[in-house]
């Protein structure tokens, strides 16, 4: 059998470089905390605005352009600063207008862009229903009595057959 050593006590040393490394893995895991919400704020901020290239439409996270590449430093530094995510797209919106979005608010003449879309469609599924329905033919109309016969179809009738005999 093996036998249980007891164990040293730990020194002064020992115990302050155990305490240092909690406080260090501590402070490592606030950081990391702290860089992801910045890093979230960041990209929220990224994602929703509009870059002023004039490349093309993209937001500030997806263009590949030098300009986007300042603005996302700009973003950045401001959100380091203490800004949300929000507070540096309100900021953007009151220098140039909601057109620095990517996609409108929905609130206002706004509103418009993201219902209009949806109404219209509605709008033109009930015009095809009720333009359907009034092509439908009507059950009840007047049907056209049968004409009468009149000589000379009695006439064409008899010749007609004669033909066909004639021709069996």
């Amino acid at each position: 059998m093996h036998s249980i050593r007891p164990r040293k006590p730990r020194t002064g040393r020992q115990r302050q470089l155990i305490v240092s490394l909690a406080v260090l893995s501590v402070c490592l895991l606030s950081v990391s905390s702290a860089c992801s919400g910045i890093a979230e704020e960041n990209d929220k901020a990224t994602r929703a605005l509009l870059c002023d290239c004039g490349c093309s439409p993209q937001s500030v996270h997806d263009c590949a352009c030098g300009r986007a590449s300042e603005m996302k430093n700009e973003i950045a530094a401001k959100i380091r600063g203490g800004m949300s995510g929000q507070q540096v797209l309100d900021e953007a919106v009151a220098k140039r207008g909601e057109k620095v979005l990517i996609s409108p608010t929905a609130t206002g003449f706004n509103l418009f862009a993201w219902l209009g879309p949806g109404a219209a469609l509605l709008l033109g599924i009930a015009s095809v229903v009720l333009v359907l329905r009034r092509w439908r033919p009507d059950p009840k109309a007047n049907v056209p009595a049968p004409r009468q016969r009149s000589p000379s179809d009695d006439e064409y009738l008899a010749r007609l057959e004669r033909e066909i005999r004639e021709h069996r």
